[in-house]
């Protein structure tokens, strides 16, 4: 019955008998008869053979989700035994947008690596949406990020910090000289002294003429930043969408708009005097990053103890 299973999910997978059959290295005829014997065996057709590419019926959908949930449970049988063998060697998928990637897991690696010298780190910059996708299919052991909400039922998040939303403005712009009293220093942000209620948070309604330049779709930014624009009365006036926060703020800086930013962001870069930054009041100006995994998928000893040393827990 599981060498049945592995064939009618190599057709699955491959879409096609033909790319399947020699995948597995057989003839196209045995491949479809294991098939047809599957099919036999259940009373109804797996495969939709009308289409092109080949698709799935309503009782097949049942057939490939249960063959899915049995390659978990092997998979994660055979990764708790590997891991209890062999507790301080393997490898480690951490997935990660550029900020993540860039800026917080360098150190976090560094301190794992000195405790566990014989696992090996791949390291994954994607998109949000990319790494969610690769999470669930196992290709990707362990994601940080802001963007997994705790609502998502294959997903379970562990929680690592809070962080700041703050409005980062090209100097030049004319808004900024009526506004000089809520702008905060780079020190400030660094230290996290503007999180203090004596620093006074801009009244957002000043940017509603402001040129934006904004994350695309499918960035937690750019819905939050949306919502945050909407709240204080007015839509934001996007000249410039992106993919990367590092190349909006190169873009910010030469004065073409501003932007929102999480705070943190500026204690990794240098000073850079066109810019300046105000503390935003809204509550979705601050927003959880938590380390995000599979749940179904058996939680090896090297991702507690990721998530434990990057958590500062030595």
């Amino acid at each position: 019955m599981f060498k049945e299973m592995e064939y009618v999910f190599a057709v699955y997978e491959e879409r096609s008998f033909s790319k399947a059959a020699k995948k597995l290295h057989i003839s196209q005829p045995a491949l479809s008869n294991i098939v047809k014997k599957a099919e036999t065996e259940i009373g109804m057709p797996i495969f939709d053979r009308s289409t092109i590419p080949l698709t799935v019926t309503k009782a097949g959908e049942f057939y490939i989700q249960s063959i899915q949930q049995i390659r978990a449970i092997q998979k994660n049988v055979e990764e708790y035994f590997e891991d209890v063998k062999n507790t301080n060697t393997g490898e480690l998928v951490l997935g990660g947008s550029s900020y993540f990637c860039s800026f917080v897991f360098p150190e976090m690696i560094s301190r794992f690596h000195r405790r566990y010298p014989n696992i090996t780190i791949h390291l994954k910059e994607d998109m949000v949406d990319h790494l969610r996708e690769e999470l669930l299919h196992e290709e990707i052991d362990l994601v940080l990020e802001t963007a997994f909400h705790e609502e998502e039922p294959d997903i379970r998040n562990v929680f690592y910090k809070n962080e700041h939303i703050i409005l980062a403005v090209p100097k030049i712009l004319q808004v900024n000289l009526r506004l000089q009293p809520y702008q905060i220093g780079r020190h400030e942000i660094i230290c996290g002294r503007f999180l203090h209620p004596s620093f006074e948070s801009v009244p957002m309604i000043h940017f509603k003429d402001t040129p934006f330049i904004k994350m695309k779709p499918g960035n937690d930014m750019y819905l939050r930043s949306t919502q945050i624009c909407r709240n204080a009365g007015f839509d934001m006036k996007a000249v410039l969408y992106v993919d990367q926060v590092m190349t909006s703020l190169n873009i910010a800086a030469t004065g073409t708009g501003a932007l929102f930013i999480r705070s943190d962001i500026v204690r990794h870069l240098p000073p850079d005097p066109r810019l300046v930054y105000y503390k935003i009041g809204d509550p979705l100006a601050e927003r959880k990053v938590n380390w995000s995994y599979k749940k179904t998928r058996y939680l090896s000893n090297s991702v507690r103890e990721f998530i434990r040393i990057g958590n500062g827990v030595e």
